[in-house]
């Protein structure tokens, strides 16, 4: 008979494998006196699918996944990994603050300090070229990661980085300033996606929060940085300011050394021997093997599970349809609900509002963004995900009428408070949800997929706002938009969410499919098999 998992045994905390046995923690089944549950390890995946597992503990028994503590080889992979989104934070807002003068139409030649006589259009090009950029980062990123691993991707990125931020600093033209701005951004993307996908390799279950926050919150450090920054302004500083990521590309690069492989990559490309190598320098002394075994058996099954399937064809199916549409909704949510245009242009509504020193406005913003973003993390799983979606865009709802009203009066306090609001509630809401809830209610299989037409949409998105945005002309203007975003966009997603959208909060991925009228097959385990069988380790 096969032996079997038994979840009530120790784990042997060694890394030195026996000659005769694998693992301390197998054992048969008919032991004499206890009658105990069988546990493959598909049955475990499947039952514990869950998103908040990390990739890591998704592959390994749930003894295992507790047994996992850090070194501090792993907080500096995760640290190295995260200069990327600092960098993003530092470029999404790096041209936000312009001199007052470049706001005019037309633009007075010599008054702009960036690039002085240029329209309008050609600064949304400007704007717009970094969201181009940033689209065809994070949807192409996955072919170098896969292809080279997750390390090397961010090495040549980070040579990227360097190269289009020298573009940008040295342009004597916003044609040249755009190109360099679109290479950044293609960077940026890719920084994003990649750091997302190692983060979730390679976190432990008790660090699983802190380091996906991580993320957010080193975006919103780059922001904060940059905007303090804007308050020490001089007529040549915007070039210094575009040349920072040259500084960090090259302390990421400098690094890289010290940054570890993903064990989960690792296995995927068949270099097992490395992938111990690794393991044993992110993590404390447990059973590497016993893990390491799991990781193989979970790629065997995940090749076989999809082989000869198209999944984009299921993707599309009428099957899951429905599911498509609510993720596209979300991810689209999250950007009409004017959360980048308020990054990019803020200075200008500040301006427009009345406020001396739009520098001040933005600083407090992504105080604010950055505070808020690390509550959410202790939040999330506090409460229902429809709970914190529908209240926190009833709450955007009523910050965007304060800041319509703010526009119109000339009231610089009240668009601050507004704004602040607004974000706040952003931040605890659509911001961190929905990418979560969007690919929880796909199966495994699907949502890699499935969150790439998820990312294009926000990024089309973000596209049309930030065309949009600048080439209104006057202060009334402004509100006759935000008006109609508030009572055609947010409230309608309320009811979107509030009717259509199911709970996925602490649900496994069979309740989620189940809640859309799809019956999930259940697994059993193969007769005759051993799926924590010990593998070729010179393979």
């Amino acid at each position: 008979m096969a032996a079997e998992v038994i979840a009530t045994t120790p784990i042997n905390h060694t890394d030195e494998p026996s000659d005769h046995v694998t693992f301390d923690f197998i054992q048969d089944m008919h032991h004499e006196g206890h009658a105990r549950r069988r546990h493959s390890f598909r049955q475990g995946h499947q039952h514990n699918t869950r998103r908040h597992l990390s990739k890591l503990e998704g592959r390994i028994h749930e003894e295992h996944s507790t047994a996992l503590l850090p070194t501090a080889s792993l907080y500096v992979t995760v640290l190295i990994a995260l200069i990327g989104t600092f960098q993003y934070g530092w470029l999404l807002s790096q041209i936000n603050y312009v001199d007052s003068k470049c706001h005019k139409n037309p633009i007075p030649v010599g008054d702009c300090i960036m690039f002085p006589g240029h329209s309008p259009r050609e600064w949304a090009m400007a704007v717009t070229s970094w969201i181009v950029g940033g689209m065809l980062g994070a949807l192409c990123s996955g072919v170098p990661a896969d292809k080279f691993g997750r390390k090397k991707t961010l090495f040549l990125n980070a040579c990227v980085m360097i190269f289009d931020a020298t573009i940008q600093a040295t342009s004597t033209s916003i044609y040249g300033f755009s190109v360099g701005r679109l290479i950044s951004s293609i960077a940026s993307g890719v920084a994003i996606n990649v750091c997302n996908v190692l983060i979730s390799e390679i976190s432990p279950a008790n660090m699983r929060g802190m380091f996906s926050t991580g993320i957010q919150v080193g975006i919103s450090l780059g922001s904060l940085s940059v905007t303090t920054v804007h308050i020490i302004h001089v007529a040549s500083s915007w070039r210094l300011l575009v040349g920072v990521p040259i500084v960090l590309g090259s302390i990421q690069i400098l690094l890289m050394p010290f940054m570890a492989y993903s064990p989960v990559w690792l296995v995927s490309q068949g270099k097992i021997a490395d992938a111990l190598d690794d393991l044993k320098r992110l993590y404390r002394p447990c059973n590497y093997i016993a893990i390491l075994d799991a990781l193989v058996a979970a790629r065997d099954e995940e090749q076989q599970e999809i082989a000869g399937v198209n999944t984009w064809v299921i993707l599309f199916s009428p099957k899951y349809r429905k599911q498509l549409f609510v993720a596209i909704a979300l991810c689209s949510a999250q950007q009409l609900t004017g959360i980048d245009a308020i990054m990019y242009y803020s200075s200008s509504i500040f301006a427009t509002a009345g406020l001396s020193d739009p520098r001040v406005g933005n600083t407090i913003i992504n105080v604010v963004r950055m505070t808020f973003i690390i509550l959410a993390a202790r939040v999330m799983d506090k409460f229902n995900r429809k709970t914190l979606l529908c209240g926190g865009m009833t709450v955007m709802a009523a910050a965007s009428v304060g800041v319509i009203v703010s526009l119109v009066t000339t009231n610089s306090v009240g668009c601050v408070a507004s704004l602040v609001i607004y974000m706040a509630a952003f931040c605890l809401s659509i911001g961190p949800l929905a990418w979560p809830v969007a690919t929880e209610i796909f199966p495994d299989f699907l949502r890699g997929n499935a969150g790439s037409v998820g990312e294009l949409f926000t990024w089309l998105w973000n596209i049309l706002v930030s065309i949009l945005y600048p080439v209104l002309p006057t202060r009334l203007s402004w509100a006759t938009p935000l008006l109609c975003h508030v009572c055609r966009v947010l409230l309608a997603f309320v009811l979107f969410v509030a009717l259509v959208v199911p709970e996925t909060a602490q649900k496994t991925a069979v309740e989620i499919q189940q809640s859309f009228g799809i019956a999930s097959p259940q697994y059993e385990e193969p007769a005759n098999v051993d799926p924590w069988a010990p593998v070729d380790k010179g393979e």
